[in-house]
């Protein structure tokens, strides 16, 4: 007796909806796949030698699709939303990368959230081959978050395959309480308030963005008439675009253009404008982005500079010029669905990766250059491009391997432990933080795994393998010479790794507006973004 085939009518009702949005000519092509893939279904469920579980089986045919499209195209089951549900009110600490399942293996996607993990050197496409101490083969995206997850403050180790590399990569990742406020901090540049140079970052684009920013913006300005502002969206992974819309609408005239979408559906076309009168029209406004900043934020970023309202400094932008929407499904599951481009006022997209499959194709245009009302080139198809890039050095390969091991945020911990009390008052120097970080770094054992590293181990392999005795063991010696390289280069970087040291320690002791004063004197791109503001001059000459 034949089964009743519960997700295979879901299926066709699925189908149903998507032969309402297609034209007579794709109309046979649809239902003869459909017919085809409802027969195949039904064969292997009811007459495959052993019993097939219909939901991992179905599961697996979804994420097969889906790996044809976009990396934030994705499907959440029922199981998917409650655990999700859960994770938020159990408080616990993620450690900030997007994963999902691609090829049947998990893989990490492009940030969607807290960037933490891609600063640490987690990059997107990075194969997860093993958490902490489990192997992810057959694992699904909802077991794998829930390895990661843990109590803020410890860290979770991680095992990823990156392509073009022979040796895996390690990661140790540190857990992290999410952010309660989408506005992290705020406060003023310089010594103190005389010069009036205001100071906002936001972490992402929440349900109150537009608020917390202008909110920020308005206690500092009732203290001391503000002067200049830097907005900092380094990071910043985007979110919801209505508040993109609400923050931008605090510096431009009321129904300016800020963004633009193009969906396939009907060619439709809808443009989103500011409704509100500005707070802050004429106010100098420097922006920093990194390369981790993206959607939302480019939005913002790229129609405040489209509009030569302000000036971006800092790195080109992640380029996410997708448009999401998420559409229920039956039986209380999700889609997520990418329905179209945005564009900036400009008439550019951010969006700068082309995803190509034998399915379907997601395209960039073929037009890179526009011009602002003030005559100023921008480029579309690549991001947000920084009207001033920062000029400062990439972390040196030790820094790097010591980041992957969170090393500072580990040490740290262990630092105020031990040398903190309760009204946050530490006794020993930088001096002691430093010898002591060494002689911990010692002690822990980290393997400290460069760039270097890996390439050593490929020409070790390699060796071997054509069986070059000789050449195996100059390797041994420059191997050798290499971890020797590295305790140089410990003791040289002293006053980098004292920044990140600095940080972490006040992370965990200054309250908000002490910490943003004490951090962003350390603070490389935002003393630059200082000097700039201060310099109306060049201000005026860079928009034109």
């Amino acid at each position: 007796m034949r089964r009743p085939l519960v997700s295979f009518a879901s299926v066709l009702i699925l189908a149903v909806l998507l032969l309402a949005f297609r034209s007579d000519d794709d109309l046979f092509e649809l239902r003869k796949n459909f017919e085809i893939f409802g027969a195949l279904y039904e064969e292997i469920a009811t007459g495959y030698v052993n019993d097939v579980r219909s939901a991992p089986f179905m599961r697996a045919g979804i994420e097969a699709m889906l790996s044809q499209l976009d990396p934030y195209t994705q499907y959440y089951d029922q199981a998917d939303m409650v655990d999700s549900r859960l994770l938020q009110q159990r408080n616990l600490g993620g450690v900030g990368i997007s994963i999902g399942s691609r090829g049947g293996r998990l893989a990490v996607l492009a940030p969607d959230g807290d960037a933490s993990a891609y600063r640490t050197g987690i990059r997107p496409g990075d194969v997860l081959l093993q958490i902490g101490e489990s192997a992810t083969d057959g694992m699904t995206v909802v077991e794998a978050n829930e390895l990661l997850i843990g109590q803020p403050g410890t860290v979770v180790n991680v095992l990823v395959e990156r392509q073009g590399e022979a040796a895996p990569r390690s990661f140790s990742l540190p857990r992290v309480r999410p952010s309660t406020n989408d506005v992290s901090r705020f406060g003023w540049l310089g010594p103190d308030s005389t010069d009036g140079i205001a100071y906002v970052k936001l972490e992402q684009f929440g349900d109150r963005s537009g608020r917390e920013v202008k909110r920020a913006f308005r206690t500092l300005n009732r203290r001391v008439p503000l002067r200049g502002m830097v907005l900092d969206l380094r990071g910043n992974p985007g979110g919801i675009l209505a508040e993109a819309i609400e923050l931008v609408s605090i510096f431009v005239p009321n129904g300016s253009l800020v963004a633009t979408t193009r969906s396939r559906a009907d060619d439709s076309i809808l443009e989103y404008r500011t409704d509100a009168e500005p707070y802050l029209p004429d106010t100098p406004l420097v922006i920093l982005m990194d390369e981790y900043s993206a959607s939302a934020s480019e939005i913002t970023a790229g129609a405040l500079q489209d509009m030569d309202r302000a000036v971006v400094l800092g790195r080109t932008s992640l380029g996410k010029g997708l448009v999401q929407v998420f559409r229920p499904l039956p039986h209380n599951a999700t889609l997520k669905l990418t329905i179209s481009h945005y564009y900036l006022p400009s008439g550019r997209t951010i969006q700068s990766t082309r995803y190509s499959s034998a399915a379907a194709t997601v395209t960039v245009p073929t037009l890179l250059t526009f011009t602002t009302p003030a005559g100023r080139t921008v480029r579309g198809g690549r991001g947000v491009e920084p009207d001033v890039p920062v000029d400062m050095p990439e972390p040196s390969p030790m820094e790097t391997a010591l980041r992957q091991e969170s090393a500072f945020f580990l040490f740290a911990n262990q630092w105020v432990a031990e040398r903190c009390d309760a009204m946050a008052v530490c006794t020993g120097t930088d001096e002691d933080m430093l010898r002591e970080f060494r002689q911990w770094v010692d002690r822990q054992g980290f393997a400290l795994t460069t760039d270097l590293d890996l390439l050593l181990v490929e020409m070790q392999a390699a060796s071997q393998d054509a069986g070059f005795a000789e050449l195996t063991s100059n390797l041994r010696s420059l191997q050798t010479a290499i971890e020797r390289a590295k305790q140089q280069q410990l003791e040289a970087e002293s006053e980098r790794f004292l920044s990140n040291l600095r940080h972490e320690v006040r992370s965990r002791l200054l309250a908000n507006q002490d910490m943003v004063r004490a951090d962003l004197e350390d603070d490389v791109w935002v003393q630059q973004a200082l000097e700039l503001i201060s310099d109306r001059r060049t201000l005026a000459d860079i928009l034109g």
